[in-house]
């Protein structure tokens, strides 16, 4: 299994060093190989600082559909990255070569009959088919990994350039890729039915299958020392420690559902409920009203909480410290924060739908999203009676470790590969018994 990049005509093998680079020795004798990783390790600050700030500006722009148009264009179109490619990258390449004359690449040679390419990243923005094409003529087999379909399906909750591209993607996708593996059985029959409906008996050509996302936390591994609450920044503690706190961990944007909480919580301290929401997670898209309530809400900084810039140890404390975890996502391709909190030993309420039952199972309960007043009353009722026993984490509980979830991906990637119909699955999540 090799790491590749595509695109552009491009298929360049990635050494390993380039992903991830060894720490800097301090031997001398390792003069070499010490500069190596420190010129990986600057163009990695530099990609870093490049995506950043396109986000940034996308931000500021208000992620306006022609600020992201341009922005985030593959670089065989007039955009930033063409602007990048043509005044930067090329004119650096072109010096590489008249100083250090090299034969040129086999690109494509290294490519035979039965050879898999896993699209496992996200490609939407960039101009991979004429890659994709010439691998697929030299007899390789193409997989793409899909995460979810709401640009497509649920359009209102992603902002207007993302739903453009993405859709465009899965239809160029199409004569190339032989078979889609989901993060979900939920995404999967969604993608099977959308793929039916769109291209009708062409889509029987097609292999669909589906594997579940990994978890690795300290809390499952008990050779792992606890989190150092010296790390843990004061005032988070703090909002912990005042009263009994309900967290959410997600990106704010629509989707996510925050204004259910707030109103759910709204009723609780209207009835004079003394509980605390912490909400984690970056701002997102489309959510400034949203945002502009928390910050003007009367519990703002008393019972009401925004960290948008936790650490992975204080994400952690956050776990750890909370009393249930509530998730009210009205659409999610998987649900990671569910199987985070339960593998944490943190209860987990979830809203009422597919994916959710899917992932959470008979480990977690569930509300009604039409009522904020059903979340509402199952908070109070824990307040007054504690935790009901079904909610409560089993001891043993585990969910599929990182190393098990890409073990899972490849054998269904190959299985496949050498498949000429609809892969199925069968097995019930992890979790789950």
């Amino acid at each position: 299994m090799l790491p590749v990049f595509i695109g552009d005509s491009r298929f360049e093998i990635l050494p390993v060093a380039a992903l991830y680079p060894k720490p800097v020795s301090s031997d001398a004798s390792d003069e070499a190989p010490v500069k190596r990783s420190l010129q990986v390790s600057f163009v990695a600050y530099l990609w870093g600082v490049y995506i950043a700030g396109r986000e940034l500006i996308s931000a500021l722009g208000g992620h306006n559909p022609a600020l992201r148009r341009f922005l985030f264009a593959p670089r065989s179109q007039m955009g930033l990255g063409y602007i990048v490619e043509s005044l930067l990258f090329k004119p650096q390449r072109w010096i590489r070569r008249l100083l250090h004359p090299a034969p040129p690449p086999a690109l494509f040679n290294m490519v035979h009959t039965g050879d898999v390419l896993l699209l496992l990243d996200a490609s939407w923005h960039s101009n991979i088919w004429p890659s994709v094409d010439l691998f697929k003529k030299r007899g390789g087999r193409v997989i793409a990994v899909i995460y979810d379909l709401i640009p497509i399906t649920h359009p209102q909750f992603c902002d207007e350039y993302l739903v453009t591209v993405f859709k465009k993607w899965f239809f160029d996708s199409l004569p190339f890729v032989d078979g889609y593996i989901s993060i979900s059985r939920t995404v999967q029959r969604d993608l099977q039915a959308y793929a039916t409906r769109e291209i009708g008996e062409k889509a029987r050509e097609k292999s669909f299958d589906s594997f579940y996302l990994g978890a690795d936390f300290l809390a499952q591994d008990p050779e792992c020392p606890q989190t150092n609450e010296r790390q843990i920044r004061h005032e988070i503690a703090d909002a912990f420690a005042r009263r009994p706190a309900y967290l959410i961990v997600s990106t704010i944007e629509p989707r996510k559902n925050h204004a259910y909480l707030l109103d759910a919580f709204d009723l609780l301290w209207a009835r004079g409920c003394d509980v605390s929401l912490i909400i984690v997670g970056r701002i997102g898209w489309k959510v400034k009203e949203l945002t502009e309530r928390i910050m003007a809400h009367g519990q703002f900084g008393k019972r009401l909480f925004l960290m948008a810039d936790l650490s992975d140890e204080e994400l952690v404390y956050c776990y750890r410290h909370a009393k249930m975890l509530l998730f009210p996502s009205i659409i999610e391709g998987f649900g990671l924060p569910i199987v985070e909190s339960l593998s944490h030993h943190l209860p987990v309420l979830a809203s009422d739908t597919p994916v959710h039952r899917e992932v959470g199972g008979n480990s977690i309960g569930y509300f009604d999203l039409s009522r904020p007043g059903d979340l509402a009353n199952r908070v109070q009722s824990i307040e007054a009676a504690g935790i009901p026993e079904t909610l409560q984490v089993p001891a043993g509980y585990k969910w599929t470790n990182w190393r098990e979830s890409t073990q899972e991906l490849l054998t269904k990637v190959m299985e496949m590969a050498g498949a000429s119909g609809p892969a199925q699955q069968d097995l019930d999540p992890p979790g789950h018994g």
